[in-house]
């Protein structure tokens, strides 16, 4: 008999996969649609081989997503119904029986690595296929593979201490650990985002800082101008992975800094650049982050909470393929199907993210005093990266937490400085 658990489970699981590959299928027959002429605003810009370039890259990425989409339903599937969460939890038992505490935290290190195996074709082709193809990629296969051992090292040497606490706090807090789960990742986090900068980035690319000049003295005068502190400005070697350009802030406190890539330095002026910044110190100024994280710390507690209450249900357990309730199985159940039941509230998530840009854009021209500079950087932007010129809106609204260029550029145009 078939338990009311599974079916509501099939049914968040069949809506997540339909509504994710039914609005790839609605962007992409749009975009097709609309590619018999280029959008007003990229006149002149875009020649027509520019912009179909751009549709088929949209297309190339559409269909690569769709693949793997199929690819991580069914896979997800097979460890349920092949029981693959029970079976690995057994297999530690028989390996490590004495050793609770420690088959406890190298358990969901297991299953993420059973997930990283499965992706990594998928990275491979990605990159050296898809990238390679529209001239993006610019990695050879040995910087690749380093990545890829730094970052696995990274997730090992982080990871272990804060899922060993996290697990340690689960086994003593009893009924309150929620509120010390939650604290604890999200202090983490903070954490992880403040050294990032200083110790992590550095060691996938190389940080040198922008040499002296009117750009240096023109953006640390506007940093002046509306009080806001950094480390410093650096130029990110962004081009020995790829040619898509981009500008941003890394770490937090005394560790901030602002971040050029070295292809946007290349192919944009310094009022461009001065404009991009200014958006970016206008999440700062608007205090974006600290809205960003207030909202995260809650829905953080909320996901633990509701943990908290399915690890008391062993329906919970045997439905998504567990033989019996543990703390260290029902984290990793969770965290690998949570998203299935959240994908309805993320266009809200999203509305919040496009609202900060809005207002970004909007600090941007107010401080800088001028709309040019900003309208031309960003359809630049839009250019070197292939953006998709025509999404549909309802794609749009889920996905991009960005608004699209178009409406950007709309909203600047009509703002009164």
């Amino acid at each position: 008999m078939i338990d009311w658990f599974l079916l509501v489970f099939l049914f968040f699981f069949a809506s997540y996969f339909l509504v994710e590959i039914g609005l790839d299928l609605l962007n992409i027959s749009y975009v097709r649609k609309h590619s018999g002429y280029i959008p007003e605003l990229f006149h002149g810009i875009y020649s027509y081989e520019d912009y179909l370039k751009s549709i088929k890259y949209t297309e190339a990425k559409t269909n690569f997503r769709l693949i793997t989409l199929v690819i991580q339903g069914a896979f997800l599937l097979l460890l349920i119904f092949g029981k693959f969460f029970g079976r690995l939890d057994i297999l530690f038992k028989e390996f490590l029986p004495n050793s609770l505490f420690i088959r406890a935290v190298l358990y969901p290190f297991a299953v993420a690595l059973v997930f990283y195996i499965i992706s990594f074709p998928q990275k491979i082709y990605f990159q050296f296929v898809i990238e390679e193809k529209f001239g993006f990629n610019r990695m050879d296969k040995k910087t690749f593979l380093l990545d890829q051992i730094k970052t696995l090292f990274l997730t090992i040497l982080f990871g272990l201490p804060l899922i060993a606490i996290l697990l340690y706090i689960m086994d003593m807090a009893k009924n309150w650990w929620w509120i010390l789960g939650a604290s604890l990742v999200m202090g983490f986090n903070i954490f992880i985002a403040a050294i990032y900068p200083v110790f992590l980035a550095p060691l996938f690319n190389k940080f040198t800082p922008l040499s002296e000049g009117t750009l240096k003295d023109r953006i640390e005068s506007l940093a002046k101008k509306v009080g806001f502190k950094m480390a410093g400005i650096f130029v990110i070697d962004g081009s020995k992975r790829s040619s898509h350009s981009n500008a941003f802030f890394a770490g937090m406190g005394s560790m901030r800094r602002i971040v050029l890539f070295d292809t946007l330095i290349n192919k944009h002026s310094e009022d461009e650049i001065l404009a991009v910044i200014a958006h970016e110190m206008g999440h700062n100024v608007k205090r974006h982050i600290e809205r960003t994280l207030a909202i995260s710390f809650v829905m953080t507690l909320g996901l633990f909470y509701l943990l908290s209450l399915c690890l008391k249900w062993p329906l919970f357990f045997s439905t998504l393929g567990a033989y019996e309730p543990s703390d260290h199985v029902g984290l990793v159940l969770f965290f690998v199907f949570s998203s299935i039941f959240m994908f309805p509230v993320t266009p809200i998530f999203t509305a919040l993210s496009r609202k900060h840009e809005f207002e970004a854009d909007e600090f941007s021209i107010e401080v800088t005093k001028e709309k040019q500079s900003l309208i031309n950087a960003l359809v630049k932007l839009t250019k070197e990266n292939l953006g998709n010129l025509t999404p549909h809106k309802l794609y749009s609204a889920y996905h991009y937490s960005h608004p699209t260029t178009i409406e950007r550029v709309r909203a600047i145009e009509e703002h009164k400085i």
